[in-house]
């Protein structure tokens, strides 16, 4: 708009007030906002998209299908949608409904779990037309206050908008946990709104009063509060997109620390004011030990710069600086340990898939996946061997045999378990032997557990079906 134009209807607005007296200003102000509110909407509109996955989960033991609900904007007119990595993970198929209502299958690009994001791709010979894409606009300089509207399928109903302010640009939260215990949201702070944001939103635009998507819809905590939505700003979401149409993935660096922020131990140690971050744990075996890093060390400096974790929320920039290094890079770290200053030079290594692999034993009726860093961190394993069981099928050959949730099968047959993948082939030969008495060894808990499977084979019966 000129500038002339802005002058104009300013002096028509004091020419309401000057006649009208003060309500008129309100009234023309009201107007004005509906106004852009209608032409942002407008904007991102045709950009907007319904998605209904099918999924693939195993509960209770067993394989089983699933439809759900969730929301996605078109970012390109080569049919990329961005998305929420929980929208489509487990997805076997996914239909998409666009603005028109033309129904149009997907396929799953890439995910990425540690930002809960996801791109797919539009089956563009399913459509007709043309696709207009959203305009990506920035989060860096997103202030509280700003109007903001969230798009999307808000419990199923489609082409859903509602209106609000951002609350707050960095709202932090310590790490997240997705539905298998994967860490999520490590790497930024959120968004905040109280533009109404409920399941089914997941995966939609955050947009500003220009027709921008500042954020991607992810999260909302209607249990303690009301009007608490939460958005994964665009800068990083851009990002992320970037490399998941590139890769497929997002090859990111470890190097086996978890992290505090300085306020959580004040006085903790002398370091340079507002410098350091506190480490609050590190993974055996991890490039960390090669230099000795232990619990309670603050971290003043990483690759020649200076570390900054005073607050919070200044956590996900720390653990994104480290992911964002090459793999194999040497990094100098320097750190105090009491008054002392040390220093040393680890190797960087590539984080791997939290989310491992699993796998369904139709034969024995449970299922187990590989553990994982993830899966050890959460359970408080000390190591990686083994398999851990997710879920025991009611009236199965494992549920008989005692077998439950959250065992570690350690031994069977009186044979170590290393991983997954000898737990199968193992499987697959007792299976094919016809094997009648199996011995399970497992911890659960604190505690060791026996079990002993006693399966009836069928010629229909099948060893094991993987899921990745």
């Amino acid at each position: 708009m000129s500038r002339s134009s802005t002058v104009h209807r300013a002096l028509i607005a004091l020419l309401f007030v000057v006649l009208l007296g003060p309500q008129a200003l309100a009234t023309v102000t009201s107007q004005e906002l509906q106004a852009t509110v209608l032409a942002a909407k407008r904007k991102v509109y045709p950009a907007l998209v319904h998605i209904q996955p099918v999924l693939e989960v195993y509960r209770s033991g067993e394989r089983e299908r699933m439809a759900v609900t969730g929301s996605g904007v078109i970012i390109s007119k080569e049919g990329y949608v961005l998305t929420n990595n929980h929208v489509v993970e487990h997805a076997e198929r996914v239909i998409c409904t666009l603005h028109d209502q033309q129904e149009v299958t997907a396929e799953i690009v890439g995910r990425d779990v540690f930002t809960d994001l996801a791109v797919i791709r539009l089956n563009l010979d399913e459509f007709e037309g043309e696709l207009h894409p959203a305009i990506l606009g920035s989060s860096s300089h997103l202030e509280a206050g700003q109007f903001v509207m969230a798009l999307g399928s808000p419990l199923g109903l489609s082409r859903s908008l509602s209106l609000g302010v951002i609350s707050t640009v960095d709202r932090y939260f310590p790490e997240s946990q997705s539905a298998d215990g994967s860490s999520t949201g490590s790497f930024n702070t959120w968004i905040q709104t109280d533009a109404a944001i409920n399941p089914g939103n997941s995966g939609g635009p955050l947009v500003n009063l220009a027709g921008e998507v500042v954020g991607i819809n992810a999260r909302a905590i209607p249990v303690f509060g009301e009007n608490l939505g939460f958005a994964i700003p665009i800068d990083l979401a851009k990002e992320v997109a970037a490399r998941l149409i590139a890769d497929g993935k997002v090859v990111r660096s470890w190097i086996g620390v978890s992290w505090q922020h300085l306020e959580a131990a004040p006085g903790l140690v002398q370091a340079p004011k507002g410098q350091g971050a506190l480490v609050a744990s590190v993974v055996d075996g991890s490039p960390a030990t090669e230099i000795g890093l232990q619990p309670g060390d603050v971290v003043v400096s990483l690759d020649g710069k200076p570390v900054l974790a005073k607050h919070e929320e200044q956590l996900p920039r720390l653990r994104k600086w480290i992911a964002d290094l090459p793999v194999d890079r040497e990094v100098r770290l320097e750190f105090y340990r009491e008054s002392q200053l040390l220093e040393g030079t680890l190797v960087t290594e590539q984080r791997e898939d939290p989310q491992g692999t699993e796998l369904e034993i139709k034969a024995w009726g449970f299922t187990v996946r590989s553990i994982t860093e993830e899966v050890a961190r959460l359970f408080r394993l000390e190591g990686r061997s083994g398999v851990l069981v997710t879920g025991v099928k009611p009236n199965s050959f494992a549920n008989e045999a005692g077998l439950r949730r959250g065992d570690i099968i350690r031994r069977m047959e009186e044979q170590e378990v290393p991983n997954l993948r000898v737990f199968e082939q193992r499987v697959n030969r007792l299976v094919e032997a016809g094997k009648g008495q199996i011995l399970v060894e497992s911890r659960r808990g604190n505690r060791l557990n026996f079990s002993l499977l006693q399966p009836v084979y069928t010629r229909t019966s099948a060893g094991v079906e993987d899921r990745s």
